[in-house]
């Protein structure tokens, strides 16, 4: 199964608004303190599992490194996505245009020959 970011938005702000009953009623300030919270969570399991690969102390507060598993993980990440989403919808970013268009701008800035395949015709397409 493919994502469609475009296909996930509404749904997405839908949610935020009926479900968590917040959207447009926070600060942008809000949501970018839940991404980096997001963010913040994942770098502290990667932290955990790095320092005991190093021999060092597997302790923490409400989980351990051996408790990390990849479901974990991909949580997390797949929260990082969505708040990046929230947010860059309540900015009136595309999300999937601001990706490629980042990705496609350092390839051609770093001569890189990898390019992501956009909508626009006459655009370059190397994959």
């Amino acid at each position: 199964m493919k994502l469609d970011l475009a296909a996930m938005r509404p749904v997405n702000v839908q949610r935020a608004r009926e479900g968590f009953k917040c959207y447009d009623n926070q600060p942008l300030t809000y949501w970018t303190t839940a991404l980096a919270g997001e963010v913040g969570e994942l770098c502290n399991m990667i932290k955990k599992m790095q320092r005991v690969e190093r021999g060092g102390l597997d302790g923490g507060s409400s989980y351990t490194a051996k408790d990390i598993s990849k479901e974990m993980l991909k949580e997390e990440i797949g929260g990082i996505a969505i708040y990046l989403d929230l947010l860059a919808s309540l900015l009136d970013i595309d999300l999937e245009e601001a990706i490629m268009d980042t990705f496609n701008s350092k390839s051609e800035k770093y001569g890189f020959p990898q390019f992501l395949e956009t909508s626009t015709p006459g655009d370059s397409i190397q994959l």
